[in-house]
């Protein structure tokens, strides 16, 4: 039935996004929300408002235009209606939407959340049934929490408001930041101390703090009703706010199985939060006995044992359950658990039934252990696990074996591929000859791909060549194996539209190919829908024969998907951009209005010259902070000129004075934070100085030239690292860990290795130094068994355990611990140590002779993959003996071979595989990956031109000499041809191999290919032939390889190419080049007013009937 007629009440709720004028945000809450609304093409509401006007009161014609001027950007004023007037048509507006078809319209949520939750933290005097209402209206809006106009309420009222409030947070748990979280739990607590303790524990300068006494510390606030409304947020509590939990009712929150179903849904918890809990937890029992009865409820708290505990077979299965939820890749400690647990199970029990028991930790057993277990047995528990396990390389090469002999004398069929994905890496090449049944099973054969190495990809790909279509291949496939998919192949398979290719997944060289292939010849290009993946290949041409009407729609396109938009192409993109509104209006910037800048991607935004940011009016100063703290600062280069300008700017727009700023000041500067110098920081007030530097140590990005000074306040603010706590260490650690001193002075305290371990999971770049305080903490005893055991000074003794833990630390151990190791420690660990790269020639030598010992001078094709990159301590001669199979190439390719050994290894390789290079397949080229390098003049030329145009881009970036890379490069010019005429795609499926290009031929380049040069490559040109390039070259290069270049290539390039070098790092090349590189993603406002003018015409047209 039709609603009675009326005049809009959702006119109002319009009209109300007007209300909320910076700094209160609820606009740009609104927008943030819309835009995901666009991206994920969510449908407009259409006719259907009508079912949304009833029983409402007129609304005032004056909000109507106020919501047209917030779209239209024409006013920010003052709104002149009190939002609370239009309580009770909001109300409603909410309640008939739950009950129409706009119930989950995405962009009616847009408008009301925020507003509902502006009116639910103001409002007070409401009914539970009006609370309620707003509060599930608000949920889509709390991802915002802590943004400006997102603020948790000062004051709930009623207890009943508190846990509402808390379990609508509960549902938005997993997709909180950490520092959202953290709020949470402080907010809480400060709520339940005022509501039920009568004390506050706000700071001074917060109003309500001089209201209340201040809360004792000893203050037990954490009861079971604070615990239950907590749920997922208790893996953020402080450990010193555990001790506030009275111990009886902290146990009933642990024996109810209310603890472990809260934590389940988070993904870890701090190393001296998880010890406080644990010990909290053991509390709760008399003995043992009574405690190990109860592992099953431990949850969360199993990844917190910093010793295996003695249980038996019962109890260890049931520990083993809980660790399943562990991260045992974060925390070695885990596995070397596991290991422990599954002795005891299996202790009770026969082998086959103890595959059956264990279920997933079967992956806990070693590669020797899974080895002893038939093939049928291992074959029905993969079977049952299906793809659920992750198992070590050493376990998959077991596996593997057990299920196809390196002949292939016995086949898998696709069915079973896809059984066996989990231990797919582990299987020969010519196990994926049935790959064809499984092609229309496109989740597996992604999931497949996901698993295997690079040549057993490309062989995959060949068995489907034979009876695929190319464009049936485009079609089908997905992941890895698409992006496996070569040029050539590419070329063949009549793409006529971008509908065959927008939502697929490219490689940078496959959408440089579609990008030519599609859009080049088409002046609107960035009109075309599902670009995605493909705007990979748009080059800064393209961008700037963009006419200037059209530049605001091709910014827009652009910035759809930021996280694909190269730095080159962002800056290409925002000069376009910023050139074309300067010929709108002379002095753009320094008048700029709040809207227009809200129309500016962020991530374009970023990239304005100092000069312009410099001249950005104080108006602007909400939404350039708005912008800031969203802004993703990675695609700016490290050493922009703009990265000190924004700072700068920020910092005036919240003061001249930094000792006034305060934390809430300090966190409106988003990612620019870590920007700042140690100068400005010891400008602040120390508190805000001390919160600065806590918030800084999650920075992924900190400027070399400040480290030492910021590592030095760290101390100055929080005292000798050596005096420091856990929870400390937890926060702070990242400073200590840029220094490679400090990090090798950490105590050896109890905790310390589990907070490293914590924390190197954290860092994306891990320090040899960190590396070998781990070694050191892992390997050497307490100062009281030390002296117990002073006469062994060569310190712990290697066990399997030990070198299982230790992983890639292995590389620590000196040579006379090596000497030590007993020759059954080596044979059953030879695997693990053989997956390690980098050992000394000393640490070889030693390893070696082990090998001698144990494995004789008859080394088969089993053990020579099993020693892996041991075996690069043999001497040339003797890696010619030896039988590596062509996968066992691709295991060991990365153990860091010199040009010789790779020579000896390819020889022994040729006879043992009975291959020529004539011979080779594509799979048997990608295969070889860096031992291509081993191959000598005549080799190279005798490689099949259609096997290298296959295999090339699945190559990797092999690191040859000069030499072999000049090879490769004219092998390269036959397959492609010469190098003026090489495109974007063929110079980035090339990889390193456009490294061996001479002097004239790298001169010769098209300057657009310039930025799709490997980064890894640059540093591998000669010196005398990098200084051949031009400065346009240099420029066209774009700030990521203009950063790798060398030491020694600066040293013979001229002053004049220095400076352009130094403007290509900077991403700041003179205005006036022809630019010719690539371009594209981020996010924009103009796609939310192109879809809010038509629904506000609609408004009006209703609003006069």
């Amino acid at each position: 039935m039709s609603p009675k007629g009326g005049t809009l009440c959702i006119l109002f709720i319009l009209a109300c996004a007007a209300l909320a004028k910076p700094p209160d945000g609820i606009n740009d809450i609104s927008r943030r929300m819309m835009k995901k609304c666009l991206n994920n093409v969510y449908p407009e509401p259409k006719m259907q408002l009508k079912t949304l006007l009833e029983n409402c009161d007129t609304a005032e014609v004056d909000l109507l235009s106020s919501y047209t001027d917030m779209i239209s950007g024409s006013s920010n004023k003052d709104p002149q209606v009190d939002i609370m007037t239009y309580r009770k048509c909001l109300l409603a507006t909410i309640k008939l939407m739950r009950n129409s078809s706009m119930a989950f319209s995405c962009h009616m949520q847009a408008f009301l959340a925020p507003l509902s939750w502006q009116m639910l933290t103001k409002y007070e005097n409401m009914t539970p049934e009006e609370y309620d209402t707003l509060l599930s209206a608000s949920k889509p809006a709390l991802e915002n929490l802590q943004s400006a106009g997102m603020k948790l309420p000062s004051d709930v009222g009623k207890p009943e408001n508190l846990e509402n409030m808390m379990k609508a947070l509960k549902e938005k748990f997993t997709g909180m930041s950490k520092d959202q979280t953290t709020q949470v739990v402080k907010w809480e607590k400060e709520q339940i101390m005022e509501m039920y303790f009568n004390c506050t524990t706000r700071p001074a300068p917060d109003p309500r703090s001089g209201l209340m006494e201040r809360c004792k510390p000893q203050t037990k606030w954490l009861g079971m009703n604070a615990l239950t409304m907590m749920g997922p947020y208790v893996a953020n509590l402080a450990p010193n706010d555990v001790d506030s939990a009275p111990k009886e009712e902290l146990c009933k929150f642990f024996g109810s199985q209310q603890f472990k179903s809260a934590t389940n849904m988070t993904s870890g918890m701090n190393p001296s939060l998880g010890r406080k809990f644990l010990q909290r937890f053991k509390e709760c029992f008399k003995n043992e006995e009574e405690f190990a009865g109860n592992v099953d409820k431990l949850g969360i708290l199993a990844c917190h044992f910093s010793n295996a505990p003695d249980l038996d077979s019962e109890f260890s299965k049931k520990l083993l359950s809980e660790l399943n939820n562990c991260d045992e890749d974060r925390n070695p400690k885990i596995k070397k658990l596991k290991k422990h647990l599954v002795k005891a199970v299996l202790s009770k029990t026969n082998s086959t039934e103890a595959l059956k028991l264990l279920g997933k930790d079967v992956a806990s057993l070693s590669p020797s252990d899974l080895s002893k277990f038939s093939e049928n047995d291992l074959k029905k528990v993969l079977l049952k696990l299906g793809s659920s396990v992750q198992w070590t390389r050493a376990q998959m090469r077991v596996l593997g074996k057990k299920l196809q002999d390196n002949m292939c004398k016995t086949n898998i069929s696709g069915e079973d591929l896809v059984a066996f994905m989990s231990v797919a890496e582990g299987l020969p090449r010519c196990a994926f000859k049935h790959v064809k049944e499984i092609l229309n099973n496109t989740e597996g054969m992604k999931d497949i791909s996901q698993r295997t190495r690079k040549g057993q990809r490309m062989a995959m790909l060949q068995q489907l060549f034979g009876d695929v279509t190319p464009s049936v291949l485009v079609q089908k496939l997905s992941g890895p194996l698409l992006n496996s998919l070569p040029l050539n192949k590419l070329d063949k398979a009549n793409i006529s539209s971008m509908d065959q290719v927008g939502n697929k997944t490219w490689s940078r060289s496959q959408a440089a190919f579609l990008a030519k292939k599609m859009l080049r010849q088409m002046k609107l290009w960035y009109r075309v829908k599902n670009l995605r993946s493909v705007m990979q290949g748009i080059i800064c041409k393209m961008i700037d024969e963009v006419s200037d009407s059209d530049t605001r729609d091709m910014a827009q396109a652009l910035t759809e998907t930021p996280q694909l938009l190269s730095k080159a192409q962002a800056g290409c993109a925002a000069r376009k951009l910023f050139a074309t509104l300067e010929k709108e209006r002379a002095d753009y910037f320094k008048n700029i209005t709040e809207e227009e800048m809200k129309n500016i991607s962020t991530c374009l935004l970023l990239h304005l010259p100092p000069s312009k940011v410099n001249d950005l009016p104080a108006s602007v100063c909400p939404t350039f902070l708005n912008k800031l703290e969203e802004a993703d600062l990675s695609s700016l280069p490290l050493r922009s000129k703009s990265r000190p300008a924004l700072t700068k700017r920020a910092l005036l727009c919240l003061g001249t004075d930094l000792s006034l700023l305060t934390k809430q000041d300090v966190s409106m500067l988003g990612p620019l934070l870590c920007e700042l110098s140690p100068s400005q920081l010891k400008l602040m007030a120390p508190e805000v100085l001390k919160s600065s530097i806590y918030a800084m140590a999650s920075c992924q990005q900190i400027s070399p030239r400040h480290v030492a000074d910021l590592v030095q306040l760290a101390k100055n603010t929080s005292g000798d690292p050596s005096d420091w706590s856990a929870e400390t260490m937890e926060a702070l650690g990242p400073w200590i860990l840029l220094d490679d001193n400090e990090t090798s002075a950490l105590p050896n305290k109890p905790w310390m290795k589990d907070v490293l371990y914590y924390l190197k999971a954290k860092l994306k770049h891990h320090s040899k130094a960190l590396g070998k305080k781990i070694f050191d903490l892992t390997t050497t005893e307490s100062n009281a068994a030390r002296k117990k055991r002073a006469a062994n000074l060569s310190g712990k003794k290697i066990t399997v355990e030990l070198i299982e833990e230790l992983g890639m630390d292995n590389i620590y151990w000196s040579v006379e611990q090596l000497e030590g190791m007993s020759d059954q420690t080596f044979l059953d660990s030879v695997e693990f140590l053989g997956d390690v790269p980098g050992y000394n020639a000393d640490q070889l030598a030693v390893l070696k002779k082990k090998a001698d010992k144990n494995f004789g001078t008859d080394i088969t094709e089993s053990e020579v993959r099993q020693l892996g990159c041991i075996t690069r301590g043999f001497s040339n001669e003797a890696l010619e003996m030896l039988p590596f199979s062509l996968d066992t190439l691709e295991d060991t390719a990365n153990c860091g071979w010199n040009g010789s050994q790779m020579e000896s290894v390819w020889k022994g390789a040729l006879k043992h595989n009975n291959v020529t290079a004539q011979k080779l397949e594509a799979a048997d080229i990608v295969t070889l990956s860096q031992f291509i390098c081993g191959l000598n003049s005549n080799e190279i030329k005798q490689l099949s031109i259609d096997a290298f145009k296959d295999a090339v881009g699945s190559m990797g970036n092999v690191a040859c000499s000069y030499s072999k890379l000049q090879e490769l490069k004219l092998l390269a010019v036959s397959a492609f041809g010469k190098p003026n005429n090489w495109t974007e795609a063929q110079v980035d499926e090339l990889g390193n191999i456009a490294a061996g290009l001479d002097a004239a031929e790298i001169v010769s380049l098209k300057l657009s290919v310039f930025s799709f040069i490997s980064k890894t490559s640059i540093a591998l040109i000669p010196p005398h032939i990098f200084a051949a390039l031009t400065v346009d070259q240099l420029l066209s290069l774009g700030p990521d390889n203009a950063a790798m270049v060398t030491p020694g290539q600066r040293a013979v390039m001229s002053e004049e190419q220095l400076a352009t070098l130094e403007r290509a790092v900077t991403g700041s090349p003179d205005e006036a080049r022809s630019v010719d590189q690539s371009g594209a993603p981020a996010m924009s406002v103009g796609g939310i007013s192109a879809f809010m003018k038509p629904l506000l015409f609609l408004l009006l047209g209703l609003l006069l009937l």
